[in-house]
């Protein structure tokens, strides 16, 4: 545990915040970081780069030519973080409180993969190690990596191996969870203009239209009353859900409790009948994560608008497909925006929604040995949220990915006081230790 919480220490001292250019040294520190630790391990190791995307780690140790292989991913790259912003402590510097580490990266994603990487570099001192192991840590996840998938393409038999896990997850309280489909998705902007320029609003208003207020009622009926998008078609190929499904879901809402309440929501809008985890899990969604139009500044601008923007998010579920989504979309604002309304969109970061298969040999492995590091259940649950790379090794390497959170449900990713609960992350070296032992 020592040497792992000093690997842990160096790893998050480095700002590989990949939203921000300004960081690009500090993006390179971290490859160099990682690349020694691994040479120095006896791991061969192979930097790659995309077109535009930060450098990618490919690191491989070969402990038997017959033993199988198992590909590791994670990622080095994280959100920004400004102790200004609340944190206890310089965010890029471990800090323990309260039985917990904090800091930026902890969980997201630098502390769960170097569980995996720690453990690895023991049992090969020990000579215990059970598989030959790749890792594959990249540098963009935080930033929707484009260039990914084609060098996945490009490098499939370096990137071979009869497994692949990834921990990048949260528990559910105590309890581990194998995780069996993550949503796919794609981002829009989507920009109205009504005139030439914004008009003075005592010679012009109530006369022509209003940028604001137009785009404002395109958003409000992008719902009905039973919170059912409108879009037409749009539910055409979501799977159907099983009775199973929305009994094991609402046992899963119910040891989420804490984390719902925790979020001050005064009322959950879901669908009617739908527990949390159904809607989350199973169910697709539109959610507008920005609006811009009109002034905002100090004051009083009397205006009206001639533009507007409203960014979206899209999250769908098998069997739903990007490329089909985004053409309902297209359609749909084509015939519900005024023709008096000139109307660009953008679409960006589409990727499509995974199913895993929970029931293969390995799945049932992994779920015994979690519930022997945690001495608890371990549960199967939908993931609201995507990572991208897991369709890409289903379609490129042929590969199901098994996903095995590690990291507790209050960690705060993303947000201040990101931290890692330490007894969950002792349980979750011990699991890897399980997995990776002779």
């Amino acid at each position: 545990m020592k040497k792992y919480i000093s690997l842990l220490k160096e790893f998050l001292n480095f700002k590989s915040i990949s939203t921000d250019p300004n960081y690009q040294e500090e993006i390179k520190k971290t490859v160099d970081w990682l690349q020694t630790l691994f040479e120095e391990n006896s791991f061969r190791v192979q930097i790659l780069k995309g077109k535009s995307c930060n450098p990618v780690v490919i690191a491989y140790f070969e402990t038997d030519p017959v033993f199988e292989t198992i590909l590791v991913y994670g990622h080095y790259d994280v959100q920004p973080a400004n102790q200004e912003d609340g944190w206890f402590s310089d965010p890029f510097s471990l800090f323990e409180k309260d039985g917990r580490f904090y800091g930026r990266g902890t969980v997201d994603n630098k502390g769960q993969v170097l569980i995996h990487i720690y453990t690895v570099l023991e049992l090969i001192k020990q000579k215990n190690l059970k598989y030959n192991v790749k890792f594959l840590i990249e540098g963009n996840e935080e930033t929707s990596n484009e260039d990914l998938p084609e060098i996945i393409k490009n490098n499939k038999e370096l990137l071979s191996c009869d497994y692949i896990i990834i921990s990048d997850g949260e528990l559910l309280g105590k309890n581990p969870v194998l995780e069996y489909s993550l949503r796919g998705g794609f981002s829009c902007k989507l920009e109205y203009k009504t005139a030439n320029n914004n008009l003075h609003s005592g010679i012009y208003g109530g006369a022509v239209p209003n940028a604001a207020y137009e785009l404002s009622k395109f958003v409000s009926k992008l719902y009905d009353q039973e919170n059912r998008i409108t879009v037409y078609s749009f539910y055409d190929n979501v799977d159907e859900i099983k009775d199973t499904q929305k009994d094991d879901n609402q046992i899963l809402t119910q040891l989420s409790q804490n984390m719902i309440d925790n979020t001050g929501v005064k009322n959950l809008l879901t669908e009617p009948d739908y527990d949390f985890f159904t809607q989350i899990g199973c169910r697709p969604t539109i959610q507008v994560t920005g609006f811009k139009a009109g002034y905002i500044g100090e004051g009083f601008s009397n205006i009206v608008p001639s533009t507007a923007e409203v960014r979206l998010n899209f999250r769908i579920v098998t069997s739903q497909k990007a490329r089909e989504v985004i053409k309902l979309f297209e359609e749909y604002v084509k015939m519900n925006t005024p023709k008096y309304v000139e109307y660009n969109m953008e679409f960006a970061h589409s990727h499509d929604p995974v199913k895993i298969n929970v029931e293969s040999s390995m799945a049932e492995e992994i779920a015994k040995l979690l519930e022997k590091a945690f001495e608890t259940k371990v549960y199967k649950k939908p993931v609201g949220g995507a990572i991208p790379i897991v369709s890409n090794f289903k379609t490129v390497l042929g590969k199901d990915t098994l996903l095995i959170s590690l990291g507790n449900d209050d960690c705060n990713m993303h947000g201040i006081n990101e931290n890692f609960d330490i007894a969950l992350l002792e349980k979750g070296l011990k699991f890897s230790r399980l997995f990776f032992s002779k």
